[in-house]
């Protein structure tokens, strides 16, 4: 992008225009889309910029931007000092000391004052709209230093366009405090179904706390994506009149000044106008273009200039008094600032630069949900990886489940995407999943896209019986009846699948059976707690114990293989109790019933609570 502004500064006089910032806790109320579509209205009202804040990227999207087509993102403007010395000429017919300073500070200090076109980071969606797309350093959080660059940068572009709009991730942080209490205006898109308003108010709790030390935040909640009459049912319609009403009732305090002092008088701080839900809004997104821009509902488009209407009213009514202040102590400081240059410049003539620092490792989405990071499975891949199989011991040992082939998809592509988002720069970026450069190094977290109730109580159990094969990345393949509703017959194990030949180890002591079947194939059984109970292991290649020999536990009982009926190399690990009447499987001169091996887990870990 060019080193000079778009267009001239052209402000009307009544229009001051300001920075919006939309923002709820809650995700799927249509913030995104608020965002992108009220950008748009207000372009026709001025020059409008909407930074996209939310690590999505669905703004940049819904306008059809490919955040390919800026150099930088929105990230830049946290982790980038831009310079303000823009053409001066461009805005004034003259030069002024000010100008002539920032010029010389930019060369001298630029990574104190800034440097750099701040254009970078900006795409363009139409002339009179541009956007800065999200991107991944939005995992970060931005430190003290990085919120300063961003209100630099801000002022910069507040400079350049009448209206910023600001969209941001569905979550209560630092950030978005920080946003309350530095735009001109905060847009609250809520929903009138329940869950919505429910989560609503719960939000509107701590952005009162907010206020309460921030007086001068403003806050207008605007009623989005409201269903309408002819197609709700009865219940849905009493349902949205109740939380119509609640919301409306809904006021702040403002001061009204008078000859006779000041006043505080309830106001709403409720737009009146209401966003109607509206497939056309889906369908202009998908084409990438605003509704305002692709139409299709005459309604929608009216209801999104009636909301830019209402927010330039509401800027235009904010008071400049702060804003004047800032311009004149701005002119104060001048002198000041030549003599601090002067001052910095004599250092670094006697200074030598700081060595290139590599920058941190961006964080991945699934470290900002949960502590992963000591969790983490860290694999540099060799010729015959297979990141399938890797994926598939990750959400063993994350999850304590077996994923359908879809979650093992959605998983694979999940850790993919985080890879080639933090990788650092010459690390290789992964294209195709069959073919994953030697020497790559991914990290497999905790699944974002699976979850399992019983992930608790499940997960230990997995790992217990992955730990009885010797290999890096075992994963469980069956579990005990898993097929017992859903057709063929009942899976009475559980199935560790391994490499083949890897060496199977008991967990307890006791003594040896062997048996040796078409179905099972090779067998190792170990006989233990006095003959009442047996674990058994099938399918081996080799046995490395004779029938009636002592067995220790960590000792290795056989290996890994394909005997009997098995579609790859595992192990079916079966666990019996002692039964005297009813029974499943015989070992020498005792019968066992067979039951479910996360039994035997739960027992071992009870009796190792009691013996500690």
């Amino acid at each position: 992008m060019g080193e000079e502004p778009r267009y001239p500064l052209i402000f009307s006089e009544g229009d001051r225009g300001g920075i919006v910032h939309v923002a709820n806790i809650k995700g799927g109320v249509g913030k995104s889309t608020l965002a992108t579509n009220l950008a748009a209205a207000l372009s026709k009202r001025g020059p409008t910029l909407l930074i996209d804040l939310d690590v999505q990227g669905s703004a940049g999207v819904a306008l059809g931007i490919n955040e390919t087509d800026a150099r930088y993102s929105s990230w830049d403007f946290f982790k980038r000092r831009f310079s303000s010395g823009v053409p001066v000429a461009k805005y004034a017919e003259t030069l002024d000391v000010g100008g002539l300073i920032s010029k010389l500070e930019e060369i001298a200090i630029g990574g104190v004052v800034g440097s750099g076109v701040v254009d970078d980071c900006i795409a363009e969606v139409n002339p009179r709209l541009h956007v800065s797309p999200a991107g991944a350093g939005l995992f970060d959080a931005p430190t003290g230093q990085q919120y300063g660059n961003f209100l630099h940068n801000l002022k910069i572009v507040r400079s350049r366009y009448k209206y910023i709009v600001i969209d941001t991730p569905s979550v209560w942080n630092r950030l978005t405090r920080f946003l309350y209490v530095n735009c001109d205006l905060n847009l609250v898109p809520v929903t009138l179904d329940a869950l919505s308003t429910k989560s609503f108010k719960e939000y509107l709790v701590h952005i009162k706390r907010l206020i309460a030390h921030n007086s001068h935040v403003r806050l207008r909640i605007v009623k989005n994506e409201v269903s309408r009459g002819d197609d709700m049912a009865g219940g849905k319609t009493r349902t949205i009149n109740h939380n119509r009403r609640f919301l409306d009732s809904l006021c702040e305090q403002a001061a009204i000044h008078s000859e006779k002092g000041v006043s505080l008088l309830p106001r709403s701080i409720m737009f009146d106008l209401e966003i109607p839900e509206s497939t056309a809004i889906r369908e202009a997104q998908d084409a990438g273009k605003s509704v305002l821009e692709h139409g299709g509902d005459i309604d929608v488009v009216k209801a999104f200039d009636t909301l830019a209407q209402n927010v330039q009213h509401v800027l235009n009514g904010i008071d400049r008094e702060n804003i004047t202040a800032s311009a004149l102590e701005n002119r104060v400081t001048t002198a000041c600032r030549l003599f601090a240059a002067l001052i910095v410049l004599a250092v670094i003539a006697f200074n030598r630069p700081l060595p290139e620092i590599t920058p941190p490792r961006p964080l991945a989405p699934q470290q900002v949900v949960e502590s992963a990071s000591a969790l983490a499975i860290v694999h540099t891949f060799v010729k015959g990886d297979n990141i399938g199989r890797l994926a598939k011991h990750a959400i063993s040992v994350f999850r304590g489940m077996v994923p359908t082939a879809q979650e093992l998809q959605d998983y694979t592509m999940e850790t993919i995407k985080a890879h080639n988002m933090t990788r650092l720069h010459g690390e290789p970026k992964i294209i195709d999943p069959a073919r994953i450069p030697v020497s790559t190094t991914v990290t497999f977290y905790p699944p974002l896209t699976i979850t399992n109730r019983l992930e608790k109580r499940m997960a230990p159990a997995y790992r217990y019986f992955m730990d009885m094969v010797d290999d890096a990345y075992p994963y469980v393949t069956g579990d005990w009846c898993e097929r017992g509703t859903g057709g063929g017959e009942p899976h009475y194990a559980i199935d560790v699948a391994a490499a083949y030949g890897s060496e199977v180890q008991s967990p307890v002591d006791g003594i040896a059976a062997l048996t040796t079947d078409p179905r099972g194939g090779r067998t190792v059984a170990v006989i233990f707690d006095d003959a009442n109970a047996v674990i058994s292991f099938s399918h081996l290649e080799m046995r490395h114990v004779k029938e009636g020999d002592a067995v220790k536990k960590g000792q290795p009982v056989g290996t890994v293989g394909m005997t009997g009926r098995t579609s790859g190399p595992h192990v079916h690990i079966s666990y019996g109790i002692r039964s005297m009447t009813r029974y499943d499987i015989s070992f020498g001169r005792n019968n066992y019933r067979l039951t479910d091996p996360k039994h035997m887990f739960y027992k071992m870990a009870f009796d190792e609570r009691v013996e500690n």
